[in-house]
């Protein structure tokens, strides 16, 4: 009983420690995963427990695994999935040398904060190296969500848009008895 109290005091301090920043950080935009976030960052200590809304430019793209989730929904076509392979394809060789650049761009950063006494104009200039890093790869995937939005027919559009908000406003456990 005791350990369990403790392990779910850490979590609590954990989960609290990550909503308690409330200012977006150089290398923010990029997820360890390769995840880019095109919105602004949202500027809020409150978390949120409704689905976070679309921002106006994610609410006018479509990622591709919405599109390969919806396939059969939206009557995807082989031509078209092929288009959209070659397309990942493309993205993800770029991606995968501006990820390394972010990283060491990461890395420089962090060395110049370590110091006692931080540099300002070289963490600035550190962290405008940084940025520019952050910014080629938002490029790449605003570039891929663009080709893949033009491999799509506006009807096809639509019934993403639909699948998408009918995915964002229904319970979780409706989202997954709906998944193949």
């Amino acid at each position: 009983m005791k350990r369990t109290c403790l392990l779910l005091l850490s979590l609590s301090l954990l989960a609290c420690a990550r909503a308690d920043r409330s200012t977006p950080l150089p290398g923010d935009s990029v997820a360890a995963d390769g995840a880019v976030s095109l919105a602004t960052p949202r500027l809020t200590t409150v978390a949120s427990t409704a689905a976070a809304p679309v921002s106006a430019i994610e609410s006018r793209l479509f990622p591709a695994e919405l599109v390969m989730e919806h396939k059969a929904l939206i009557a995807l076509t082989p031509a078209q999935q092929e288009a959209i392979t070659k397309e990942l394809d493309r993205s993800q060789s770029e991606l995968v040398k501006l990820q390394w650049d972010l990283q060491s761009e990461k890395d420089k950063l962090v060395k110049v904060l370590d110091d006692a006494k931080v540099d300002e104009a070289r963490s600035k200039q550190a962290a405008e190296a940084l940025m520019l890093r952050e910014n080629a790869i938002k490029a790449v995937h605003l570039g891929l969500l663009v080709r893949i939005k033009n491999v799509l027919t506006p009807a096809q559009q639509d019934k993403l848009r639909a699948a998408r908000e009918a995915e964002r406003c229904a319970p979780e456990a409706i989202r997954d008895a709906g998944r193949d």
